[in-house]
């Protein structure tokens, strides 16, 4: 009897790490090919997404944009940062898309950079768990 109890367990453990790390290819594989296929989108609302990236180590999908035009500038885009924050939370909860990530405790990262200076980051922020 507790050598069955104790096999039972042993699979449901095995069945479950397996699950986990499906979830994390799944969530690389989904990344990569998004972005292969749509990336980078055409600019709408002074904005681009340049590509979205799975980030294991932190089990964090990362998305990648690009301000343009009006938008592209540092001194704009801090006087509306909370706006902005307050913008993606509401988008990271209200998409399906991304329900199982969120029940598996992922985190949302959205960059968002200069389309003049590519290397300069406008806009950097992170959603975790119970925050969504």
């Amino acid at each position: 009897m507790k050598l069955n109890k104790a096999l039972f367990i042993s699979i449901v453990c095995v069945a479950l790490v397996g699950c986990h790390e499906s979830l994390k290819d799944r969530a690389a594989k989904e990344c990569k090919d998004y972005t292969l296929k749509k990336c980078p989108t055409p600019i709408v609302e002074n904005t681009r997404m340049d590509s979205m990236v799975y980030e294991a180590d932190t089990r964090t999908i990362h998305y990648y944009h690009s301000f343009f035009n009006e938008a592209d500038n540092k001194e704009i885009i801090a006087a509306h940062k909370q706006e902005l924050r307050q913008t993606l939370l509401a988008a990271v909860k209200k998409d399906m898309g991304t329900k199982i990530y969120k029940e598996a405790g992922f985190n949302f990262r959205y960059t968002y950079h200069s389309g003049k200076a590519p290397k300069t980051v406008l806009f950097d922020q992170t959603y975790k768990k119970g925050e969504y």
